[in-house]
């Protein structure tokens, strides 16, 4: 990104009276978002007359405990093509649901699936140029659909590639995740991963150790820990993220991964299993009641027509945090030959109701984590996602007020310009020496970067340089204690320099030369003298430098300027008035 920032002088001011340490009032609290998730391309706005699911509809509802959303709409087949994961006749114009998340102060950062051939994607990692070309890829998919970052979900690596090529994945892995996170963070992006479960490699389990979790925390600013299909539907009937199974990867993210940076993935889905069946089944038996038969998916949200089943007796697991509904169902008929039969079919299913969902959003606060993504968005119910929101109205925030001023809204370009600014928490307690960031808004790209420090008032003042035009606020980052502090944004508009020069006194009717030059220095921009209407205009070369031929036409002292239209980057300029003797 082409940077116009012509300097930055930092200066602090700080006063040295100490204000009153006030009690925070329950209103000057935030409830902490620790809600994330994925949502894919056919259930954000399902068809609901023939009952499929608006995922958009539950995170609009829900906003407030949303801190991101993972669109899963992106499927990488080579190092130059993302594709859409899913073209069907609900795919979606894009541009309503992000713009719709992004008004609520939602991030949009979508999945990238790995939709490459076995051992493709480690080769494409392990070459330098392709690398470059994939990266390239994925920055331009986020720029050009002013995504705020990138998800990637690589399970091909765990679950496709042969296992005698993990030590190789791991390095090439290492340096993609690396320069990605350079290019992301340079626009101000974010990264997000997502995996499998890693276990410490002293425990010498198994464990995906290729993710490299350790060699990657610098880099990423999301870790999403698939901690779901423990039991799937084609294995024996058992709980799907049992607690105690994914704890101990969760303490070994922690040791080398900052806590806000993790997200336990969330499963809002179960399965049904058949365990026994006895005596011999009618003809017309559903072919789902066959003991060979894969696990029924079991949404949250209709998980209640299993426990309404006749007999179900529903069991709430503390150490597995999951839900197991044991049932009978019996069917009656006839068989082939037409002879009267009957059978009794028992299912076990397992599926994570709200009381699962209060456990998980338990360990964010036992651990200080970032919170749980859910797979998938939509398919949940209120229930589940009110006992997150009870943990996270506990965990809440001290809301951060911003304030600034400018000390001029129009300046010249090459000119200074003072902010003097504040942040404190809502009940008026300073929130002292922080990190200052400057976030800047302009035609050649956004930048935001450390500037200064508040004071041990809160306070803080810095002057800048600007290039062009520009939408400048200021920001404090989130912390466990606080929110991300932010002020209004202040515009600030930049005038060219224009240098000129005019004779003292011209006869009338006769043609003179006006010259000049304009700062900074570029070729094409139209350039007009006036008297207050335009008299004769030209174009700048390549130096800023320009001539204007002007015949005057009337006797007398007149006044003179020059003066340049608006453009990209650029407020109207305009010079001061020269008099000018016409005789």
């Amino acid at each position: 990104m082409k940077k116009r920032i012509i300097g930055l002088l930092l200066i602090g001011l700080f006063s040295l009276n100490i204000t009153s340490i006030n009690l925070a009032n329950a209103e000057d609290r935030a409830l902490r978002k620790i809600f994330s998730g994925w949502m894919t391309d056919y259930s954000t706005y399902g068809d609901t007359t023939k009952g499929q699911i608006q995922a958009m509809d539950f995170v609009v509802a829900h906003a407030d405990m949303f801190a991101q959303v993972h669109p899963f709409w992106y499927t990488l087949t080579s190092s130059t093509t993302i594709k859409d994961k899913y073209v069907t006749q609900n795919s979606i114009d894009k541009a309503i649901p992000i713009s719709t998340m992004q008004s609520l102060g939602i991030k949009v950062i979508p999945t990238i699936t790995d939709g490459t051939a076995e051992g493709a994607l480690s080769k494409i990692m392990g070459n330098d140029a392709n690398r470059a070309t994939l990266i390239k890829s994925i920055s331009d998919l986020v720029t050009v659909n002013n995504y705020d970052g990138i998800d990637l979900d690589f399970e091909g690596f765990a679950f496709v590639d042969k296992i005698a090529t993990w030590p190789t994945i791991q390095p090439r892995w290492i340096k993609f995740i690396t320069e990605l996170s350079t290019t992301l963070h340079a626009q101000s992006k974010l990264l997000s991963v997502t995996t499998p479960y890693l276990l410490d490699p002293i425990t010498g389990k198994k464990g995906y150790y290729f993710y490299a979790w350790p060699e990657i925390s610098n880099y990423i600013d999301r870790l999403n820990i698939m901690a779901y299909d423990y039991h799937k539907f084609d294995t024996a009937a058992g709980p799907i993220g049992p607690i105690n199974w994914f704890e101990p990867s969760l303490i070994y993210a922690l040791k080398s991964v900052a806590p806000w940076k993790i997200y336990i993935g969330t499963p809002n889905y179960g399965y049904n299993w058949v365990t026994k069946v006895t005596g011999v089944c009618p003809t017309n038996t559903p072919a789902s009641e066959k003991i060979s038969s894969n696990a029924a998916i079991i949404h949250q949200l209709k998980a209640q027509a299993i426990l309404d089943k006749p007999g179900a007796v529903a069991t709430y697991n503390e150490k597995y945090g999951e839900t197991n509904i044991l049932y009978t169902a019996e069917f009656n008929g006839v068989n082939k030959s037409s002879t009267p039969t009957s059978c009794k079919v028992n299912h076990s299913a397992w599926y994570l109701d709200a009381r699962g969902y209060n456990a998980r959003a338990k360990l964010v606060e036992k651990y200080r984590l970032g919170g749980i993504s859910e797979w998938e968005i939509g398919y949940g119910d209120n229930l589940a996602i009110e006992e997150v929101k009870k943990v996270a109205i506990a965990m809440g925030q001290d809301k951060v007020v911003g304030d600034v001023t400018a000390s001029a809204e129009n300046i010249n370009y090459g000119e200074g310009i003072t902010f003097n600014g504040s942040f404190k928490l809502a009940d008026g307690r300073p929130v002292v020496n922080v990190p200052v960031f400057i976030e800047l808004k302009r035609p050649s790209g956004n930048t935001r970067k450390p500037i200064t420090q508040t004071g041990p008032d809160g306070t803080f003042q810095t002057k800048v340089l600007l290039g062009e035009s520009t939408n400048i606020s200021f920001t404090t980052d989130e912390t466990w204690d606080r929110t991300l502090g932010i002020t209004p944004e202040k515009i600030i508009g930049i005038s060219r320099v224009i240098s000129w020069n005019i004779p003292a006194s011209m006869k009338h009717g006769v043609a003179y030369k006006v010259t000049g030059q304009i700062q900074p220095r570029i070729a094409g921009i139209k350039v007009s003298l006036d008297d207050g209407n335009a008299l004769a205009s030209a174009e700048t070369l390549a130096d800023g430098k320009f001539e204007i031929v002007v015949t005057a036409t009337k006797i007398g002292v007149k006044q003179f300027r020059i003066v340049t239209e608006p453009e990209t980057g650029f407020i109207g300029s305009k010079s001061a008035f020269t008099s000018v003797l016409v005789r």
